[in-house]
């Protein structure tokens, strides 16, 4: 009999679970890197089981309660078939898993497991529409092809401009003078970088323009409103197909939020982890692969 609910939430820079009683209070709670599902399936299935630990660690819970545990993963990429075969054919010691979208746990819990919309900007960008019964995505396709108005998109757009303002092309700015300082003014060193960097990698840098476009830099302001164009186009398609209800979420969407206010945005109910515990608990909702 499951006896715990766990709700997990993973992304390209965090993995975070939540442990609930059967009566729903909150146990504890734990973190861990990345799970994104596109960083390999060992790596993401190690750092599920890593946060989920330290979730039961905190809760005051015995391994052996793991085999009691009812657990929902909402990760990036679980839209992908392999990618979702892959993860639920790894070993877990759970009494059951369920697995479906970051995007979708996030929808569930910003809407209390009701039909609704949503939009994701943190390291990466989607959209979702759960509507009727069935789940519609909008962006989403990963970086850096798609995720429009991600971190990880922002901090691309910054290392490109800085680098224009390194060769003189745009005007000297404090935000390309830090970003060029962080790769020692060598743009080798920025290309060989390049080479190897993660989307979280990039996305480390959207807080620096932030930080900058609040000191009054003219450049940091630009490629925030940059992003908020690259939002504004996600939210207007949702809108017109179909969305009557949108979430923005995510570190730069709730930053940017203010500025969006014209596409009244709701309030979400609650996060993806527990969307993803609602989601273990019911098999009622869309599955992404059957």
């Amino acid at each position: 009999m499951i006896e715990f609910w766990v709700g997990v939430d993973g992304g390209g820079t965090h993995t975070r679970a939540r442990i609930r009683d059967r009566a729903g209070k909150l146990l504890g709670e734990g973190r861990a890197a990345g799970s994104n599902l596109e960083l390999g399936i060992p790596f993401a299935h190690g750092n599920v089981l890593t946060a989920i630990a330290s979730a039961r660690q905190a809760a005051g819970l015995d391994q052996e309660c793991e085999q009691q545990m009812g657990v929902g993963l909402a990760l990036a990429s679980a839209e992908l078939a392999d990618c979702y075969h892959a993860m639920l054919a790894m070993p877990f010691p759970f009494a059951s898993v369920r697995l479906t979208s970051d995007a979708f746990g996030a929808c569930l819990g910003a809407f209390g497991g009701e039909e609704g919309a949503i939009l994701i900007a943190g390291t990466g960008s989607a959209g979702l529409i759960y509507r009727d019964g069935r789940l519609h995505t909008c962006s989403g396709r990963g970086f850096p092809i798609s995720d429009l108005g991600s971190g990880a998109w922002l901090g691309l757009r910054a290392i490109q401009q800085s680098l224009l303002c390194h060769d003189g092309i745009l005007p000297p700015s404090a935000l390309a003078v830090r970003l060029m300082d962080h790769f020692r003014r060598d743009q080798a060193e920025v290309v060989r970088w390049a080479a190897r960097a993660l989307p979280a990698d990039y996305g480390r840098f959207a807080p620096w323009v932030f930080d900058a476009a609040s000191d009054g830099g003219e450049l940091a302001s630009q490629l925030l409103e940059e992003t908020c164009a690259q939002l504004q186009t996600l939210l207007a398609g949702m809108q017109q197909q179909g969305a009557r209800q949108i979430a923005l979420l995510g570190g730069v969407g709730m930053r940017l939020a203010p500025r969006l206010a014209r596409f009244n945005l709701v309030t979400p109910k609650a996060d993806a982890l527990d969307g993803a515990i609602l989601f273990a608990q019911s098999e009622e909702y869309p599955c992404l692969h059957p």
